[in-house]
């Protein structure tokens, strides 16, 4: 019989890369290695571990639960024995309460297996549906993730990929045959984070302050800070671009965008107010069928781990594009998560918020703030001028003079913040370098923020 201490030499030299990997994100010498000697044969041969690394860690001194695919063992393959073992991870996770982090680098089944591989990958699917609903799931995919664990990203609450990663259901090689697409964009990690099924895009090196930024905020309840809760914002004002309100108004400039590749006419990440973990969703523009999904996606994570939102809106309705089956359903998913999410919502009006806008975003919240210089209304002030003051307009000799005139005379009388304020609409209207600490007393107010 082989001893232990060649067994475990054998192991260190098979699953090397991939223990490496794993000590790029934890805790030093922190990984107690499960199900270390599990081990079978085939015609390939024996299977180190077979094929997978699982065990537990620490990350920032949080506890975790992390499984690897090993590339070099049969190329991460997976078959109905190193399913079990990312099964036993996955439950272990669940029944601890831990957060789990998948790490990705398979070609895909171990097709000699026959329908075992397909019973395993089920198996999968299922422990992963539960951990979803329970515990942060954090999957990073390392190389290539081909077949069906490609379909994880749902399940997942953040992706993240490596720069050179590939993540597609099926060969990018039979996909582009198929398809007609260039290869190397098949599955690339940049497509990916623009179609909104990777968060984030990570080098190796990046990856412990990230999934440590990302651990913090489903996990801790607060962050320690020295900013000042009511630090007066600087150049705050009318027009300003969204990113730079989210930079003044919360802790230390340190935000953490969710999907930011995706639906760029929205932005959704974490941050902190007065120590407190928030989720911020920003809407400056126009609302598409994908910033909806973007959207419902980023509330559904945040009712998971029971973080407050803050809505920041400059938003100036929906987008009218030949796509409209999509906004209607993607909308009405939006507003169904909206109305179902049981954390705290609180609106800034940083702009406009007119139409559907003003509905999600603003009369849904339980809280509900406006600067003095923005404005709600059912439509644009200019087309409610031409609707209303129609005959007006035709009979003026300068029309789009008139028409402008008539929109200012509409926006001030019916649309701004104080008149808006004044219907009960608004809960307050703030100057707009006082939005920090108004944010910052309302969360305390309706009893800050809680985590999972």
């Amino acid at each position: 019989m082989e001893t232990l201490k060649s067994a475990k030499s054998k192991l260190a030299a098979a699953n090397k890369e991939i223990t490496g990997f794993i000590g790029a994100f934890v805790d030093d010498s922190s990984f107690v290695e499960t199900d270390a000697f599990v081990c079978s044969q085939n015609d390939f041969g024996k299977m180190p571990s077979e094929g997978v690394v699982s065990g537990i860690a620490t990350v920032d001194s949080r506890y975790v639960c992390v499984f690897a695919t090993n590339p070099e063992v049969l190329k991460g393959s997976i078959g109905a024995v190193n399913a079990k073992k990312i099964v036993r991870t996955v439950n272990n996770a669940v029944k601890t309460g831990r957060p789990l982090i998948a790490v990705l680098d398979t070609s895909g089944a171990r097709i000699t297996e026959g329908l075992e591989c397909l019973e395993g990958y089920a198996d999968i699917f299922k422990s992963f549906t539960v951990a979803s609903a329970n515990v942060p799931v954090i999957t990073v995919v390392k190389g290539k993730n081909l077949g069906h664990l490609s379909y994880l990203t749902s399940m997942s609450d953040f992706i993240i990929a490596c720069p050179d990663a590939v993540s597609a259901s099926a060969s990018p090689l039979v996909i582009s045959a198929q398809t007609g697409l260039p290869e190397k964009e098949v599955g690339s990690s940049k497509k990916l984070a623009e179609n909104g099924m990777v968060t984030h895009i990570a080098k190796k090196t990046e990856l412990r302050a990230l999934i440590n930024d990302l651990l913090s905020i489903c996990c801790d309840t607060e962050k320690s800070s020295k900013d000042d809760p009511n630090r007066v914002c600087k150049g705050l004002k009318a027009g300003i671009n969204a990113q730079a309100v989210i930079n003044q108004i919360i802790d230390d400039k340190k935000f953490i965008p969710v999907a930011s590749e995706y639906a760029k006419s929205v932005t959704t990440g974490f941050a902190y107010l007065s120590e407190m973990p928030v989720g911020i969703v920003a809407v400056q523009g126009k609302l598409t069928a994908k910033a909806c999904t973007k959207i419902n996606d980023f509330l559904h994570l945040c009712d998971k781990i029971e973080k407050s939102v803050v809505f920041l809106v400059d938003c100036s309705g929906s987008e009218i594009t030949a796509a409209d089956a999509d906004l209607m359903r993607d909308m009405s998913m939006l507003i169904d998560e909206i109305n179902v999410f049981d954390q705290t919502k609180i609106s800034v009006v940083f702009g406009k918020a007119v139409g559907i806008a003003y509905t999600a975003f603003v009369s849904l919240c339980d809280y509900k703030i406006a600067w003095e210089d923005a404005s709600a209304s059912v439509l644009e002030s200019e087309s409610a001028a031409r609707l209303l003051y129609s005959d007006e307009i035709a009979k003026a000799k300068d029309k789009d003079k008139s028409a402008a005139k008539f929109a200012s005379a509409y926006a001030e009388e019916n649309a701004s913040a104080m008149v808006v304020a004044l219907s009960g609409h608004f809960d307050n209207v703030v100057n707009p370098n006082h939005t920090r600490a108004y944010l910052i007393n309302t969360l305390m107010a309706f009893g800050g923020v809680g985590c999972i």
